[in-house]
Parts: structure tokens; C-alpha cells; sequence
């Protein structure tokens, strides 16, 4: 019988867990489109089951520029001489969390359709890389005149202080 691939056994690789896989608050709204009141939502719940708030949040495209188009009541002014229109948010300010840092990130949402757009929300501060090897080693494979190559090796994963410390959106139009 052969292990899990997740377990290391002798038998099969062990693997990095995701970030997707490393959050246990997620929400699959099917068909919903985002709003700024279900964004505001999210990070409420981070808010709610954990002693800290939202910092970054990945998504696709397509949701960048709809988080884009929010308005949160404001009005932009711009300088008349100055030729530019900047219609792009990279930071988000809620009620539930300050200063949150907007990334477009093409592997966010992976599906066979266009209408299956997702977000992940994190506190960046939560997550780190464990090293499960140390020290890290280089294998030198061969040197030439302008290079040398070879392979690093060590074994890592995904640490998270906190399994509330960020959301998992998906399925959203």
C-alpha cells in the first residue's frame, strides 16, 4: 500500500501545504458578485475570530479592478494639468482593517471558466517559511567558463501562527 503524499513516508514525497489549505475561514458564495459590503465582510470575520486584521489580500484580475471601481463614499480630485487618469486601488482602508495592501495574482483562482474569480485575504505577519532541513546545501553539478550549476536542497513548508489569520474566497462574478 502506498503512503500519503503528504505524510513522508518512505513511500511518497512529502509536500508543501498551501496557503488556500493552510486557512481554515472560507467561503465558496456561488454566483454572488463582489461587493464592497461582502469584501468589508471578510474581513470582518478575520476580525471577529482572531486578535488580528487582514494585511494583504491576492485575487485575480478581474477582481482587482472591480475592488478597483469601489467608491467607499469618496470623491477623487485630480490636478486639471496634470494628463493622467489613475483609476487602480492598491491599498484598502475598512473599518475592520487598515492599510490592506490589493495584489493582482494570476493563480489565485484556477478554473476551466471565466466566472470562478477568487480572493485570498492574509495577514502577512502570520506566515513564514519553516525550514524542516537545515542547513541548506548546494550540489555543484558543473562549471564552465561563465557559469556553474548545481541544486540547492532543503525541505520547507508553510508555517501559520494562526489558523483564523486570513479568508478564502472563491466562486465569486
Amino acid at each position: 500500500m502506498r503512503g500519503s503524499l503528504v505524510s513522508g513516508s518512505g513511500t511518497g514525497a512529502r509536500q508543501l501545504r498551501g496557503i488556500k489549505a493552510s486557512l481554515s475561514l472560507i467561503t465558496a458564495q456561488t454566483g454572488i458578485s463582489l461587493t464592497e459590503t461582502i469584501l468589508n465582510d471578510y474581513l470582518q470575520l478575520v476580525w471577529d475570530n482572531t486578535s488580528t486584521e487582514v494585511n494583504a489580500i491576492y485575487t485575480d484580475m478581474y477582481l482587482k479592478r472591480k475592488i478597483s471601481n469601489f467608491t467607499a463614499g469618496s470623491t477623487k480630485n485630480i490636478n486639471a494639468a496634470d494628463k493622467r487618469l489613475i483609476a487602480a486601488v492598491d491599498v484598502y482602508e475598512a473599518d475592520a482593517a487598515k492599510l490592506v495592501k490589493l495584489f493582482a495574482h494570476r493563480y489565485v483562482s484556477i478554473s476551466g471558466t471565466d466566472t470562478n474569480h477568487g480572493l485570498v485575504g492574509i495577514n502577512e505577519d502570520m506566515f513564514k517559511i519553516a525550514y524542516l532541513r537545515k542547513p541548506i546545501t548546494k550540489e555543484e553539478n558543473g562549471t564552465g567558463a561563465d557559469f556553474s550549476g548545481g541544486n540547492i536542497i532543503t525541505e520547507l513548508t508553510l508555517e501559520n501562527a494562526h489558523y483564523h489569520a486570513g479568508f478564502w474566497a472563491d466562486k465569486h462574478l
